[in-house]
């Protein structure tokens, strides 16, 4: 059965201050990718889906489960990472997992398999029983997407998955997440485009309090890249532009070539040097500034 988790009209505020107003979009199984500035509200956002806040208006419903007025949240049902994930310093790995498989009422009759099963899937085995003070940035995060993912869960949720991690780790890490995504719907937040552009299927975009933007990462591409021109200039011509052009990309080509990629602030007189080929950054820029 496919997974779909459905947000409908969701809004949140501290004090005066709204943090989200009518958020609404549906996920299905795969890779989704919560994008925004920082201070958009995407952690408050994931709080919330997770249980950990309360929403002042809107529906939230996984499955046919209403996460938003249900009388227990249903942990057994959503698996959570969050950006600074730390247990306590003397627990191994093992009894974290094992009290993680507790908490959320499985099968004790499956415990052992299961917990073996992450514990394999995640390249645990060397440090699975050593205590937490010990593991490396990496193998943390590693615990920490294996104790997210334990149960099979419907949903799972990813703040930041790949913070702290070196380039060869953040592959790995996205190699998990794609493979794990095939059978829930694996939310995740990020400002590291690289870990969203390979293997999502879809992007939401958190601007001015609500979803901005809620499609392919294809569609999104398509979308902005008429709006984006590139050249190559002179170091002095460089700096006579910036104040002419919105710049998104830079990269030195020569000792007195740089090839830019920008956005024309006058539209009535557009430079005709129409990009072919943009990234999904470049996108993501052209859809904050404009």
């Amino acid at each position: 059965m496919t997974n779909q988790l459905v947000v409908e009209n969701l809004s949140f505020s501290y004090g005066k201050n709204t943090i989200l107003q009518d958020v609404s979009f549906t996920c299905t199984d795969g890779i989704v990718a919560l994008l925004g500035n920082n201070g958009a509200g995407k952690t408050t956002l994931l709080n919330i889906l997770t249980g950990l806040k309360q929403g002042e208006t809107g529906k939230i419903h996984l499955n046919d489960i209403d996460l938003a007025h249900a009388k227990e949240y249903p942990i057994h049902l959503v698996g959570y990472l969050p950006q600074q994930f730390d247990i306590y310093d003397n627990i191994t790995g093992y009894d974290f997992l094992s009290h993680v498989y507790d908490t959320k009422g499985f099968d004790h009759h499956t415990k052992k398999i299961e917990i073996d099963e992450v514990i394999e899937k995640f390249n645990l085995a060397a440090v699975i029983h050593k205590k937490f003070k010990s593991y490396s940035g990496g193998y943390k995060r590693r615990l920490g997407i294996a104790q997210a993912v334990l149960g099979k869960p419907s949903l799972i949720i990813i703040d930041e998955p790949t913070v702290g991690l070196d380039p060869e780790q953040r592959a790995e890490f996205r190699n998990y997440l794609f493979e794990i995504s095939h059978h829930a719907i694996t939310l995740i937040s990020t400002h590291i485009i690289e870990d969203v552009e390979l293997f999502s299927h879809k992007i939401l975009i958190l601007k001015d309090r609500h979803i901005g933007y809620d499609g392919s990462i294809d569609d999104i591409i398509a979308e902005s890249k008429q709006h984006i021109h590139s050249m190559e200039v002179t170091l002095d011509q460089f700096v006579q532009l910036k104040n002419q052009f919105t710049i998104i990309e830079q990269k030195r080509m020569s000792s007195d070539k740089i090839r830019i990629r920008y956005i024309q602030k006058d539209e009535e007189h557009v430079v005709n040097h129409p990009e072919k080929e943009i990234s999904l950054e470049n996108a993501y820029i052209y859809f904050q500034k404009k």
